[in-house]
């Protein structure tokens, strides 16, 4: 996996989610409306399509899940990490294109 960092930032896209009533499946969410945004794309050099995360289960600080998606351009998988960074945020650290 490649670690990401991006003009000193420490997540290639981060999400910030509402401030009440966060289940998993809002960070699944979060996170895979991160893997579609332009901050993404723009650091990866590719749109993708097919977006997937898995449910981390639980919305503890520390929690990370993985996400899988596919290259538009390139039509390669990928697969992402998703880090839950506080009550009301996920941030997409890691990915790797799956050979």
């Amino acid at each position: 996996m490649r670690k990401l960092l991006a003009l000193g930032v420490a997540g290639l896209a981060v999400v910030s989610l509402a401030s009440c009533g966060r289940s998993s499946k809002d960070f699944k969410k979060a996170a895979e409306k991160a893997i579609a945004g332009a901050d993404t794309s723009r650091i990866i050099g590719q749109e993708f399509t097919g977006i997937y995360c898995e449910d981390p289960g639980n919305t503890s600080e520390g929690v990370t899940f993985s996400c899988a998606a596919k290259g538009k351009t390139d039509g390669k998988n990928y697969k992402f990490k998703a880090t839950i960074t506080s009550s009301n945020r996920v941030e997409i650290t890691d990915y790797n294109v799956v050979e």
